[in-house]
């Protein structure tokens, strides 16, 4: 039987989520017009990661939760900035720089600023880590998240398979703003 409440509730839920990110994004865009594109882009970026991982579940929920960053040191140093105040739930946040070396078991979350290296994504591929990359996607090893431009607005799109291989729940509001890039 149909449950018209329910579904108006879900529905309900789902704009709000949309509204959120759009008017963050809105939001952020005109608070940072007079800043120059890469520092506007840094930022709404940073905001994203952030959105991303409070929509996501790790079936442990650490008491510090670690955002990794590979090879941009200046993006590392305004993340550690912006999330300086910050807790995720009860966890306290840290972000770390990495490279191609480093051990990452303790990180949540790794965004590929720049570059996504095949061996950097082999090591994390079967560990429940959410991998954020602004480069398309590399079968089979692809990251669960994509930041991509579209039309001057940053989109993103979430390999949800991917995620749910790794251990990973990302929650239907966010997966309904996901969106598949243009070839």
């Amino acid at each position: 039987m149909f449950n018209f409440n329910k579904s108006r509730l879900c529905i309900c839920c789902i704009l709000r989520v949309l509204i959120l990110f759009v008017g963050m994004s809105s939001y952020a865009m005109a608070i940072f017009a007079e800043e120059d594109s890469v520092e506007r882009e840094n930022k709404i970026k940073i905001a994203y990661l952030y959105r991303f991982t409070q929509f996501t579940e790790w079936a442990v929920q650490p008491s510090v939760f670690r955002y990794c960053v590979y090879g941009d040191e200046d993006f590392s140093a305004a993340l550690k900035e912006s999330y300086r105040d910050k807790t995720l739930g009860t966890s306290l946040i840290e972000v770390q720089s990495i490279d191609d070396q480093s051990n990452l078991n303790g990180c949540q979350l790794v965004y590929f600023p720049h570059t996504t290296p095949l061996n950097v994504l082999t090591k994390i591929h079967q560990k429940p880590i959410l991998s954020v990359s602004t480069q398309k996607p590399l079968a089979p090893l692809g990251t669960i998240i994509y930041l991509f431009d579209d039309n001057q607005k940053i989109r993103f799109f979430i390999d949800n398979a991917e995620a749910i291989r790794v251990g990973l729940k990302i929650s239907s509001q966010l997966l309904a703003l996901s969106k598949q890039p243009t070839p």
